[in-house]
């Protein structure tokens, strides 16, 4: 058994082999998307462009499944200090299913301490989440002071996106097929963020992918200074665009440490093929 483990959802974004530290067990709980008769496990081999094809061809509404309560206690008991990071409570039941865990955990076996910490957001917020977790540990700090001290930095974090497609949105009923196709119509782009409820905001239409792109810079600037910041750009296959918002953020903030990922299952099926989703 590790002294520390960090256990996190699959719309992190994140490979089960993505972080290697010594003394710390890392665990990914994966997602399930389901098409029709097809599910998808959001683990390291899910296949991201299959399931868009499937969803894409697929008349009705894909759904999500969050992981059981079962499938984070197993992550839980692989180390003494536990700390969980999960997707925003306001749109799945990921976190809920992790403190049922550590609410059963509580009970069996009083020898293990489980934080939980709903991110209120989702993607690259939580790669940052989990980097500064690990600085905390390797400074020498208390389960207890890390659980603190984690609590509020989330505050301080950031989530902003845009979409590339509407279709998923318009078949789960979260928005109508008119607005849906004057939107594509005229390329109208949603420039989005998280809310410090967890919630998704549209903060800017604008009109074309490059404008949209140049605006979710924009708006991370006015959140805070980019300078030596951690930046994690995931784009659901549109590595063009995140390399060219990365070129936008080192142009302002040439100290920023920028890393791009590939969205995994859960993100992809929110972002569709050319989204871009932007946690610092």
């Amino acid at each position: 058994m590790s002294k520390f483990g960090i256990v996190v959802d699959s719309s992190c974004d994140l490979k089960s082999n993505d972080i290697n530290v010594e003394g710390i067990d890392f665990t990914v709980v994966p997602l399930k998307i389901i098409v029709g008769n097809n599910e998808y496990v959001d683990d390291d081999q899910i296949d991201v462009k299959q399931m868009l094809k499937d969803m894409n061809e697929y008349s009705d509404a894909a759904k999500t499944a969050c992981p059981s309560p079962g499938d984070f206690l197993e992550g839980f008991k692989k180390s003494e200090n536990v700390f969980c990071f999960t997707l925003t409570s306001a749109l799945s039941g990921t976190n809920n299913s992790a403190n049922i865990a550590k609410a059963t955990l509580d009970e069996e076996d009083k020898s293990i301490k489980v934080h939980v910490c709903d991110s209120k957001s989702t993607a690259g917020h939580l790669i940052v989440l989990i980097k500064k977790t690990i600085e905390l540990i390797q400074e020498g700090k208390t389960f207890e002071a890390i659980s603190e001290e984690i609590e509020e930095f989330n505050k301080s974090l950031h989530l902003v996106f845009t979409l590339g497609s509407y279709s998923n949105l318009i078949k789960t009923g979260r928005m109508s097929n008119f607005v849906g196709a004057i939107a594509s119509t005229l390329n109208i782009r949603a420039v989005c963020e998280n809310t410090p409820e967890g919630e998704i905001q549209i903060t800017k239409k604008t009109r074309g992918q490059k404008a949209a792109y140049n605006a979710l810079v924009d708006l991370m600037m006015k959140k805070k200074s980019l300078d030596n910041l951690s930046i994690y750009i995931s784009h659901c296959d549109n590595l063009e665009a995140a390399e060219y918002i990365k070129n936008k953020i080192l142009e302002i903030a040439s100290t920023a440490k920028i890393e791009i990922r590939d969205c995994k299952g859960l993100t992809s099926f929110y972002a569709m093929a050319g989204g871009v989703l932007i946690g610092f």
